[in-house]
């Protein structure tokens, strides 16, 4: 075997049924949806079983990105509805770190 060689066969396996060229996937220009948002700056913890409502506003987080509830104690007996809310804004630095 030759030293420069990395392997010596290439295999492309799974392909669509109407492949697309790679070069049509170029990541350079595609930027997240959230790239423009304003960052966090305030959070919330509120309490649904008293009947809290998000201060003004923020926005609560209702369900997890797998539809699940977003209640901090799901699951537990007998425990209240707790429930995280953010504020994004420019008029405070952004939260980096929770304590």
């Amino acid at each position: 075997m030759e030293e420069g060689r990395v392997a010596d066969y290439f295999v492309v396996a799974g392909l669509p049924p109407n492949p697309v060229p790679l070069e049509e996937f170029s990541n350079e220009a595609v930027l997240k949806s959230t790239h423009r948002q304003d960052p966090i700056v305030d959070l919330a913890v509120i309490n649904r079983s008293l009947s809290e409502v998000a201060p003004p506003h923020f926005r609560c987080i209702e369900f997890t990105p797998t539809g699940h509830p977003a209640d901090l104690n799901h699951g537990s007996i007998r425990a209240p509805e707790m429930y995280i809310c953010y504020r994004r804004g420019r008029d405070k630095p952004p939260l980096v770190d929770i304590g």
